[in-house]
């Protein structure tokens, strides 16, 4: 050992991601359920069926959030894998 610490930051980026793509599929999965008639009756829920329509509309940027946060991961690793490849 040469004495020094390496400073090895865990990633958020993947974590983030992850939690995305998950909270989307819930919400989308939510969203298309309260919007069709196989459980509710939009005439008798409507409270339901607008709640339904929010989360189909919210659910595609949480999709695109999470691949902002996958590219942003990859060009930190690219940036790393530079900057390592040019230290003598």
């Amino acid at each position: 050992m040469n004495g020094r610490l390496r400073h090895n930051p865990v990633a958020w980026e993947p974590v983030a991601a992850g939690v995305c793509f998950a909270v989307a599929l819930i919400s989308l999965a939510l969203g298309f359920v309260f919007t069709t008639r196989w459980l509710l009756d939009d005439h008798l829920h409507p409270l339901l069926h607008t709640t339904g329509l929010i989360l189909l509309i919210v659910g595609i940027p949480i999709v695109i959030l999470g691949g902002h946060f996958m590219d942003l991961q990859e060009k930190s690793n690219c940036s790393t894998k530079i900057s390592q490849s040019s230290r003598p």
